[in-house]
């Protein structure tokens, strides 16, 4: 039988430590493995105890859940660690989704890696992906920039970088600072085209399509709960519409002229304009290889 197998898996694994992915909302987006392996591990290891626990309860899991979080990971490793060298198996879950991915859960798999233990993932659900998979962006490959950074400063560095970028950009946000979040993207990505999402897969779910402006119009209106998922679209349109059209025509000018390497003419362009060199650098090489006599 199926369920014997599964059951089996795990009696013949002595000492691994599962990642188990789990609901990001909806109780019913679990996987039949997950729920044996949750079983019939020895322990498992939660981000949050009180919402591994309702989970647990919902399933009819009495294993023993122990709290695993940033703020007791590096005492609570050597434990868990222990267990797993005695033969022990043991289940890694986060609060929602799959462990490791913007949570704590990366640093006891490096752990248990660097001793040679078993790590086995247990695929499920992901905020990541279930954005992607809706968002009507083409996916072949996509950027995840997970929490941005809490200043506005660092914030927007991290935003420019990526501003270019033709591919999506995925980013998690909380409810206090997802406003500030949309102001700086529509700033470092010329007001681009996004979705927002709100409480993915539970009952208040809610998606926003359009302008970042439009999306910052909307929530303003609103009392902000809930936590959120943006995918950024590619490139925000055109790589050139960060310029205004005089300083765009006097670039192409000096790179048609080319008395000045692309480098000192970005550095020019961009003292002038204040926008990033980087960002000048990459229009600058576009323009020519765009241009007739390029090869």
């Amino acid at each position: 039988m199926w369920g014997h197998a599964r059951q089996g898996e795990i009696l013949n694994s002595a000492g691994t430590l599962f990642v188990v992915a789990t609901p990001i909302g909806n109780l019913g987006d679990i996987t039949l493995r997950a729920i044996d392996v949750l079983k019939s591990v020895d322990i498992i290891a939660a981000e949050g105890v009180n919402r591994t626990r309702a989970l647990c309860r919902h399933y009819g899991i009495k294993t023993v859940v122990k709290r695993f979080d940033q703020h007791n990971q590096r005492r609570r490793v050597p434990e868990i660690l222990g267990l797993l060298r005695s033969g022990s198996s043991a289940a890694l879950v986060s609060n929602a989704g799959t462990p490791g991915i913007s949570d704590p859960g990366a640093f006891l798999v490096s752990k248990a890696l660097a001793e040679g233990i078993k790590v086995t993932p247990v695929p499920g659900p992901s905020a990541v992906t279930a954005a992607l998979s809706v968002s009507g962006t083409g996916a072949e490959r996509f950027v995840f920039l997970g929490f941005p950074p809490a200043k506005k400063g660092q914030r927007i560095k991290e935003f420019q970088r990526w501003s270019t970028a033709e591919i999506p950009i995925v980013i998690y946000e909380a409810p206090h600072r997802i406003m500030n979040t949309l102001i700086d993207i529509r700033e470092a990505f010329s007001d681009p085209d996004l979705v927002l999402f709100r409480e993915l897969t539970k009952i208040h779910e809610e998606v926003k399509r359009g302008k970042a402006s439009e999306i910052i119009a909307s929530l303003a209106q609103e009392n902000i709960k809930g936590e959120f998922v943006l995918v950024v679209e590619p490139g925000g349109g055109s790589i050139e519409k960060c310029l205004e059209e005089d300083a765009l025509v006097k670039l192409e000018e000096m790179v048609a002229e080319g008395a000045k390497s692309l480098k000192d003419i970005a550095r020019e362009i961009s003292t002038q304009t204040g926008i990033p060199f980087r960002r000048i650098y990459k229009i600058s090489l576009k323009i020519k290889r765009n241009r007739p006599e390029a090869v």
